[in-house]
């Protein structure tokens, strides 16, 4: 007698909340891969050297690694969906203010608010990938979540490139602006901004 018929991980996306979990992946993805692609352009765009234009990418790493530290003391005070919506609102911010800068320091100040929203989002996803998953499905999700990555970081220098020699990189930041901005509204309207 043969055994159940082997489930294709796609169909994880019939369970509502892992679908708004790689969602919000997808977007994280896209705007972590979109900052290391586009501030070195619009660095030398505005006439940022090579080593302000690290100073500003640097910034955005120290955010990432000051807000990981943070995370223990803030996990026990808010949900994993509401570090996520307010990750997705802040990023929201900082794309559409970094066109509007050519300033070093504001420029680091901004991609430090990125930092901090980006650099909190991934833990919280995999901790609610590893508790919303079906039973037994983890292995699943989690190369789902990391072919959403993988296929976020080739195609989108290929897309943004292509679109931003046109237009030029502040229409790329503001696109992404509005596209993680609208993902903030959606969790909310999910409900997901709501406490434990």
């Amino acid at each position: 007698q043969s055994g159940p018929e082997p489930s294709h991980p796609l169909e994880l996306l019939k369970h509502t909340e892992l679908r708004h979990i790689l969602i919000v992946t997808a977007l994280v993805s896209m705007s972590w891969d979109l900052q290391t692609f586009v501030v070195p352009v619009h660095g030398t765009r505005i006439g940022l050297s090579a080593s302000e234009i690290g100073l500003v990418l640097g910034s955005f790493a120290l955010a990432t690694f000051t807000i990981r530290l943070a995370m223990p003391w803030l996990s026990r005070r808010v949900s994993e969906w509401q570090v996520i919506t307010g990750t997705l609102f802040c990023s929201a911010i900082a794309f559409a203010l970094f066109p509007l800068f050519s300033a070093r320091e504001l420029l680091m100040a901004v991609a430090f608010l990125l930092g901090l929203g980006l650099g909190a989002a991934q833990p919280n996803i995999m901790s609610l990938i590893h508790a919303r998953t079906p039973h037994g499905r983890v292995g699943e999700a989690l190369g789902v979540r990391s072919a959403l990555i993988h296929g976020s970081s080739v195609l989108l220098p290929l897309v943004f490139g292509a679109f931003g020699s046109v237009m030029g990189p502040a229409v790329m930041f503001w696109t992404m602006a509005v596209m993680v901005g609208v993902g903030g509204i959606a969790t909310v309207r999910w409900g997901k901004h709501k406490g434990r």
